[in-house]
């Protein structure tokens, strides 16, 4: 099966991302091929978001002088379990058939 064309907009994590996909799961529908460009798209965020919050320190000084956790921190988590809802609704966090995807 021939890889879809790389969704626009993507960087470097995410495509490597869409490709290895790709290549190892035949996902035809096009809302679960919409999903998986969510899916890279989170991961483009997390490698920006990361290098940011590595950069800044994993604490920044608030405008009144007290240490408190970077802003970045919680985008992280959010992203985070973006990534991993969209990944169990597409349903790759399944090595097999035996645990069906959480009914919403």
């Amino acid at each position: 099966m021939k890889i879809p064309q790389v969704p626009k907009g993507l960087k470097a994590a995410g495509k490597r991302f869409w490709k290895k996909v790709l290549s190892e799961y035949e996902l035809i529908d096009a809302h679960d091929r919409e999903r998986l460009a969510m899916a890279a798209k989170c991961l483009d965020d997390l490698s920006e978001i990361e290098a940011r919050v590595e950069s800044d320190g994993r604490f920044v000084t608030n405008r009144y002088g007290t240490p408190v956790e970077h802003p970045g921190c919680k985008m992280l988590r959010d992203n985070r379990m973006l990534f991993v809802k969209i990944i169990r609704e597409i349903g790759l966090d399944l090595a097999t058939e035996s645990r069906p995807p959480r009914q919403y």
